[in-house]
């Protein structure tokens, strides 16, 4: 077991490079597989997407660790246990290392049946981190995650492992200090707030990208299941008690008035819920529309698309 930043070096030079994880040529998401003294380990890349200065890494290696920490206390999964980090100033990196989970991520296992078990356990996971007394703050949380089903591993025991730590997701004194990405400047503050750290648009925003990995009708039969589940807990006062409401209204395809919602979500992310339910877009094609929404005129886009759908239904959202 590894237990001092010394180490980062000792992996880096001493050990074995087996391979580069990342197949896409990504500079914000570079991650490569080493191997020293019979253990595999996995050092990724921080920082590049940020374009900070070297005092501005200090301070992002900080609040990572810090946001790390926060996560043990919060959250109701594993993380990672080898969890070490070190600045690499001729780069102008983050050098993050943990351990190697060779079983891989939950959207890769080929089983649907078993991908939704995981993905079922991701939701539980949100309502908990979203519903704990001890992790909000004027009804808004305080430790919170990048729910991209991307970014959840299974380890050598087939339990969910959280390993994304960038940007760190908790505030302090009810402030967070965003890291923004160059492909996020356009996007308001405000938005991504309320995108993280408010429970119902949390969960709204897994739930928009496991669409991504599922077809339609493994995806209807996941969210009614999942919409059916929240109506039995027990979530007074809090937010996600919303979502069995706004799925019926969408699914039946009502005019849908999203503005009532303003408050618990963005208006990117309803429209995207909306759009999951078209049957006719395949999950490919739904991951590319999702993606040309993150630009300026990505509400048009989700827009258009629901009005094209909805025009022949003699119903809309608006």
């Amino acid at each position: 077991m590894i237990n001092n930043k010394n180490n980062v070096e000792k992996i880096i030079h001493n050990g074995k490079l087996i391979k580069k994880l990342n197949v896409i040529n990504n500079v914000n998401n570079e991650a490569y597989l080493y191997r020293w003294l019979d253990d595999r380990y996995v050092v990724r890349k921080i920082g590049k997407q940020y374009n900070l200065s070297i005092k501005e890494l200090v301070v992002l290696e900080k609040d990572i660790c810090i946001y790390y920490k926060l996560l043990k206390k919060h959250l109701s999964i594993n993380l990672p246990k080898i969890f070490l980090t070190t600045i690499d100033k001729k780069q102008n990196t983050i050098l993050l290392v943990t351990e190697y989970f060779p079983k891989g991520k939950v959207v890769d296992i080929k089983t649907i049946s078993q991908k939704v078990k995981y993905f079922k356990n991701i939701v539980e996971l949100i309502i908990k981190l979203a519903s704990s007394k001890n992790n909000l703050y004027s009804n808004n949380l305080i430790c919170s995650i990048d729910p991209n089903p991307n970014n959840f591993f299974i380890d050598s025991k087939n339990q969910l492992i959280y390993n994304d730590f960038t940007p760190p997701l908790y505030r302090k004194n009810g402030k967070w200090f965003e890291f923004r990405r160059w492909d996020e400047l356009h996007a308001k503050k405000s938005d991504k707030k309320k995108r993280y750290f408010t429970g119902f648009n949390l969960l709204l925003v897994f739930i928009n990208k496991t669409r991504t990995y599922l077809a339609f009708s493994n995806y209807l039969k996941f969210v009614e299941g999942l919409s059916n589940q929240i109506q039995k807990y027990d979530l007074s006062n809090n937010n996600i008690a919303k979502f069995p409401e706004v799925f019926k209204d969408v699914l039946l395809k009502k005019v849908v008035d999203f503005s009532k919602l303003e408050k618990y979500a963005v208006s990117r992310d309803l429209l995207r819920f909306a759009l999951s339910f078209r049957e006719d877009l395949t999950s490919s094609q739904i991951k590319e529309i999702y993606k040309k929404s993150k630009g300026l005129d990505g509400i048009k886009i989700l827009t258009k698309k629901l009005y094209e759908e909805n025009k022949s239904s003699n119903s809309g959202v608006r």
